[in-house]
């Protein structure tokens, strides 16, 4: 009996794994098949140094706009950004004592 419980488990096994294999060949083939299929559709650009800062600018304000909408589950308007200057600690621990003031009131 105990014989016939180690088989079952062996071929068990076996199958979840002989599945995992085939579940990554599938993904490397759908990873390959979309990387050939987006490579055709890249277009180049000519890169101008002087427009590479407006642009990160203008990437750094979509997604803060992005998050400011995610927060509030609505359409976010974004007024104003502001550099902080002189700032001791990173802008992301300088949030998290924000939002940890914000839940203790």
């Amino acid at each position: 009996m105990f014989g016939f419980g180690l088989t079952v488990a062996a071929i068990g096994m076996g199958i979840v794994f002989l599945e995992l294999v085939l579940l990554i060949i599938v993904i490397k083939l759908i990873t390959l098949a979309s990387n050939s299929l987006s490579a055709k559709h890249v277009v180049t650009k000519k890169a101008v140094p002087a427009k590479v800062e407006e642009q990160d600018e203008d990437d750094i304000v979509a997604v803060i706009a992005g998050v400011a909408a995610y927060l509030t589950q609505s359409v976010a308007v974004v007024n104003a950004i502001k550099r902080i200057d002189g700032v001791s600690i990173s802008a992301w621990s300088q949030a998290g004592c924000q939002e940890t003031r914000f839940l203790r009131q």
